[in-house]
């Protein structure tokens, strides 16, 4: 297609039909902008405006992508000739489109991935703590990872991400031997904060029994790369649970003032 032969055409045909741009664009829900382009030459109209625009001018698909009229009866070389313009026209549309969707698509992956390292730690502290908090994203992960550690009764993990945790491996392998099982465990980003210099983090354990679930909530501090438990919250809290809910309690309050 010749953008510059097709564009006089579509002038052409406008202006013998006593059509503006605008009322041209109106009938084919473009912009004004689109069919001022078009005759220009700056652009081809879609491949899925040919059929409409060729109705509204009263001339052929192939007339527009030609850019000229043709004879009542064209020759075969000329129907060959303007097959493979359109041809070629859809294979130039279709590339067009393609690279246009894969730019749209890294432009979109490349602001998640800038709102992710940018806009999320300083939200968060600034709506849970004071200051600026790119240290909530290691504490955060330490944490999760000592949650993972508890899930799958990791015990290097527990000794690399608790501190002080000596004896919890060997309590959790008692309570599982009684079927006491840890069915969940995590930590989530929203619940790390910075606090005067201090980053809390907390995590949700959810424990089995018998077929019956009780959560825990263990809220404490990162430092030194590992995270350390100050508050246990039991489901024992206000009624008699069993008697293994405050050993766990225990064994998880890892946390040392001094």
């Amino acid at each position: 297609m010749d953008n510059q032969k097709t564009g006089a055409l579509i002038r052409e045909r406008r202006k013998q039909k006593r059509l503006t741009q605008q009322q041209l664009a109106q009938r084919l829900h473009v912009t004004d902008r689109a069919v001022s382009k078009w005759e220009r030459g700056l652009c081809a109209p879609d491949i899925a405006t040919l059929e409409p625009l060729a109705r509204e001018l009263d001339v052929t698909i192939l007339e527009l992508i030609a850019g000229g009229r043709a004879p009542a009866a064209p020759q075969p070389d000329a129907v060959d000739s303007a097959v493979k313009q359109t041809i070629r026209y859809s294979e130039q549309e279709m590339r067009r489109r393609g690279k246009a969707l894969i730019k749209r698509f890294l432009l979109a992956v490349l602001g998640v991935c800038l709102a992710a390292v940018l806009v999320l730690p300083t939200l968060n502290g600034l709506l849970f703590g004071n200051g600026f908090a790119w240290r909530c994203i290691p504490a955060w992960l330490c944490a999760r990872n000592a949650a993972q550690a508890l899930e799958n009764y990791d015990e290097d993990g527990i000794e690399r991400y608790i501190a002080r945790a000596d004896g919890l491996y060997d309590t959790l392998t008692e309570l599982r031997e009684q079927g006491v099982v840890i069915r969940d465990a995590r930590a989530d980003f929203g619940r790390t904060r910075l606090d005067d210099m201090f980053l809390f983090t907390e995590m949700e354990l959810t424990v089995w029994q018998d077929e019956l679930t009780y959560l825990f909530t263990c809220q404490g501090t990162w430092r030194d790369g590992k995270v350390e438990w100050m508050e246990i919250y039991a489901p024992s809290e206000g009624y008699d649970g069993p008697g293994w809910i405050p050993r766990l309690s225990g064994a998880l309050a890892t946390y040392d003032p001094g």
